[in-house]
């Protein structure tokens, strides 16, 4: 038999209700109904309380345990995210920028770039770094035209035109 959440809630539901329609992310949306459904008495289960939200009963423990150490302002604080340091150096930005944006570039792929940027200023970026910054930042699309297939017979290619009707 699932064990009974006791847990006593300090917050009013009142209070609860107009932080809830307040909230605009689903993450802490979701964290409130918890606790409204437990201060209501509607739900006395985590297994309960999970099903209805669409979470799992450990993810509901840890909420309520959240809200044991810190209260609601611990149970709202997200720490999701990962990390996110910047990757790319400010020199390196301006060097990229520079080089994008230039008419008489020679470069062709974000490869090629990655060299570049290794040889004239000695960092070596992350080629997912370099390709999310170009794309997002410049709205550059890097594209080489590739050759035709090696093998390409032109006598077997003329079977598929059309011949040209000469008036």
């Amino acid at each position: 038999m699932p064990k009974k959440i006791t847990l006593s809630i300090k917050e009013e539901s009142v209070e609860l209700r107009k932080l809830y329609e307040s909230t605009t992310t689903e993450l802490r949306r979701d964290r409130l109904k918890m606790l409204y459904y437990i201060k209501s008495g509607k739900y006395i289960y985590r297994n309960a309380i999970a099903k209805k939200l669409g979470r799992r009963p450990t993810t509901i423990g840890n909420w309520i345990k959240d809200y044991e150490t810190g209260g609601l302002s611990n149970l709202l604080e997200i720490h999701s995210g990962g990390n996110n340091t910047v990757h790319i150096s400010d020199r390196a930005k301006a060097y990229i920028s520079k080089t994008l944006s230039n008419s008489d570039t020679t470069i062709t792929s974000y490869i090629e770039l990655q060299a570049r940027i290794a040889e004239d200023l000695s960092e070596m970026i992350n080629y997912g770094a370099l390709y999310a910054h170009c794309r997002r930042k410049h709205k550059s699309k890097l594209k080489v035209s590739r050759k035709s297939h090696y093998k390409k017979d032109p006598k077997a290619e003329m079977v598929f035109k059309k011949p040209r009707k000469h008036f």
